[in-house]
C-alpha cells in the first residue's frame, strides 16, 4: 500500500490509501457495535462519491455482503430487492431519505446516512458520526474465499431482476484478470469512472487500490469535464460506454481546450458500440480503446479487444479475445462445440464466475453446469478466436422458417453513412411469424433515406433485410444504460412512430 497516496475522489472529497483504510476499518467497527452481524447484507443506495468507496471498504473489511442499489430504480424496486436479499442495514445519500425512511419502517433495515443525519425522512445514523465513535481496528479478519462478498442485480429484462451472488474470490480474480490485461497501473496514475460504480464501473475500483494508484468517480457525467480531467497527467485511463464515447466526441468544441486529449487508454463496455462511432473515436482518439464484454453472472471479464486489435480492420467488429484466465467455447443447442465461424452460445469457464442467483437454485442449475456458465449470448468466433457476438438466444428471430441473429442485421445497417444507432428484434406478423424490425437512430443531421438503407442491406442481407424500419430521434434504454427492448416493442405496437416504413 502506498499510504500518502491518492486512493478516491469524487470533486469534493478526498482520500488517501491510509485514510481510506483508517476509515473503512472504523466503520467496519461502527457496524459490529450496531449489531450488524458479519454474514448480513448491507445495501448501498447513492450515487457515485467518495463515501461508497468506503462503504465498500467497511463491508469487505468486515466481512459483510454488499448489495448494490441501481440508483435509477424505484421503491418497489428497493422493496423486492430489500427483502430478496434480506437486508440489515442500508448505506444511502440524501435524495434517497425518503426511500430509506420507508426501508426501515417496512423491513427493519437499519439506515446509515452518508449525509449528515437531520430530522425528517431516513434518519438513522451519520456515517461520519459511525466514524468517530467507533476507533480503527487493524485486526485482520479472516475470509473465506467463497463466501459471499457482493449480491449484484441483474437488469431484470425477462422478469423479476435475480441477485447474482459473488464471492471474495470471484472479485478479487476479476481485479487480477484487470490488472493483468488492461495494466499496468503504476501506483501515480488514476482512472475516471463515468459509470456508476453499484455496476460495472465498480469492478475497477479493487484493481486500482491493490496496485497503490487512484480512482476519480464522477458524480455525474459531464462531457465538458470529461475533457478538463484529461488535462491531469495522473489521469491515464478513462472507463466509459459507447453512448459516452458518442458524447465525449461532441463536446470537445464546447470544451475549448488547445492541449487536446490527455488520457492514454479508454475502457468500453456495456453495449455494442457502432462502426461509425468506433472509426471516429479511433480517428480522433488514436490506438488507446479497450473493450471489455461480460455480464453479471461473469463480470466484465469474458473477452477482450486490445488496443492492438482495434487496428485490424475486420476484429474491431468482435468482442475480442477471451482473457488469459478466462475459457471462452461457442457450443449449439446440445453443448457440443462448433466449428470456427458457426453460430452458437457463449459458454465461459473462470474463477471469476457467479456462485449462483441468490434463493434461485433452479435458476442457478440452468446457467451453471460443469463449471461453466452459459450466457445465452449468441456468437461466431473466427479461426484466430476472435467473438463476435450476434445477440441474446432469447432475442433470436424466426422469420418465415429462418433464424436471424439480431447482431447480424445491426452490424450491416450501421454500415450505412448516415446511420448513428440501430437496434433489430422481431414483431409478430401473420405471414412471416416474426417480422424482421429495425429502428434507427440517424446521425447527427443526417436525413436518413428508408429506401436507400434498404437497397444497402438487401444485397447484404438476402431473407434477413428488415420488412419494417422506424426512424427515431432516440433509443429507448432502461435503468442500467442498456437497450430496452421492451419499450422498443410496445412502442412499436403503438400508434404515432415519428418515420416508419414497411417493406413486405
Amino acid at each position: 500500500m502506498y499510504p500518502d497516496a491518492l486512493a478516491v475522489d469524487d470533486g469534493r472529497t478526498v482520500r488517501t490509501h491510509a485514510q481510506l483504510i483508517r476509515r473503512g476499518e472504523c466503520l467496519a467497527n461502527g457496524l459490529d457495535r450496531l449489531g450488524v452481524p458479519p454474514g448480513a447484507a448491507v445495501g448501498i443506495l447513492s450515487g457515485n462519491r467518495t463515501e461508497y468507496v468506503e462503504a465498500d471498504v467497511a463491508l469487505a473489511l468486515g466481512r459483510r455482503v454488499r448489495v448494490a442499489l441501481n440508483a435509477r430504480l424505484h421503491l418497489e424496486d428497493f422493496r423486492y430487492m430489500a427483502a430478496d436479499a434480506g437486508l440489515a442495514a442500508l448505506f444511502y445519500s440524501a435524495e434517497f431519505a425518503e426511500h430509506a425512511a420507508a426501508l426501515a419502517e417496512e423491513s427493519g433495515v437499519l439506515p446509515i446516512a452518508f449525509d449528515a443525519v437531520a430530522d425528517g425522512p431516513g434518519g438513522g445514523h451519520g456515517i461520519d458520526s459511525l466514524v468517530a465513535d467507533a476507533p480503527p481496528d487493524a485486526r485482520v479478519r479472516d475470509t473465506d474465499p467463497e463466501g459471499i462478498a457482493w449480491i449484484s442485480y441483474t437488469s431484470g429484462t425477462t422478469g423479476r431482476p435475480k441477485g447474482v451472488m459473488l464471492s471474495h474470490r470471484a472479485i478479487r480474480e476479476v481485479a487480477l484478470n484487470l490488472l493483468l490485461e488492461v495494466g499496468p497501473v503504476a501506483p501515480e496514475e488514476q482512472i475516471l469512472l463515468t459509470q456508476p460504480i453499484s455496476h460495472g464501473a465498480g469492478y475497477f475500483v479493487l484493481p486500482y487500490l491493490m496496485a497503490g494508484a487512484g480512482v476519480y468517480v464522477m458524480r455525474q457525467f459531464d462531457p465538458e469535464q470529461v475533457w478538463h480531467l484529461s488535462q491531469n497527467p495522473a489521469m491515464r485511463t478513462l472507463k466509459a460506454v459507447p453512448t459516452m464515447l458518442e458524447a465525449i466526441l461532441a463536446a470537445e468544441p464546447a470544451a475549448g481546450l488547445a492541449a487536446g486529449w490527455g488520457f492514454q487508454s479508454i475502457v468500453y463496455g456495456a453495449s455494442g458500440i457502432a462502426p461509425a462511432l468506433l472509426n471516429l473515436a479511433m480517428e480522433r482518439f488514436g490506438p488507446t480503446l479497450v473493450q471489455d464484454y461480460g455480464q453479471s453472472e461473469a463480470p466484465v471479464t469474458i473477452t477482450c479487444l486490445q488496443k492492438r486489435d482495434h487496428l485490424d480492420p475486420s476484429a474491431r467488429l468482435s468482442a475480442g479475445r477471451p482473457w488469459l484466465s478466462v475459457a471462452v467455447e461457442i457450443r449449439d443447442g446440445d453443448g457440443a462445440p462448433v466449428a470456427p465461424g458457426d453460430l452458437g452460445e457463449v459458454y465461459v469457464r473462470g474463477k471469476h464466475l457467479m456462485s449462483g442467483y441468490h434463493g434461485k437454485p433452479a435458476e442457478t442449475g440452468e446457467v451453471l453446469r460443469d463449471g461453466w456458465l452459459r450466457t445465452k449470448d449468441l456468437a461466431i468466433a473466427d479461426e484466430r478466436g476472435f467473438v463476435y457476438l450476434r445477440g441474446r438466444r432469447d432475442e433470436m428471430i424466426n422469420t418465415g422458417g429462418f433464424n436471424v441473429a439480431p447482431r447480424e442485421v445491426e452490424d450491416v445497417l450501421a454500415a450505412f453513412r448516415d446511420v448513428e444507432e440501430v437496434v433489430v428484434l422481431g414483431m409478430p406478423d401473420e405471414r412471416w411469424g416474426d417480422a424482421v424490425t429495425a429502428v434507427v437512430r440517424p446521425s447527427a443531421g443526417a436525413l436518413l433515406d428508408v429506401d436507400e438503407l434498404l437497397a444497402f442491406a438487401r444485397p447484404r442481407l438476402g431473407i434477413r433485410v428488415p420488412r419494417r424500419v422506424a426512424v427515431w430521434p432516440r433509443i429507448p434504454r432502461n435503468a442500467y444504460g442498456k437497450v430496452d427492448r421492451n419499450a422498443i416493442r410496445a412502442a412499436l405496437d403503438g400508434p404515432g412512430q415519428p418515420t416508419e416504413s414497411a417493406h413486405g
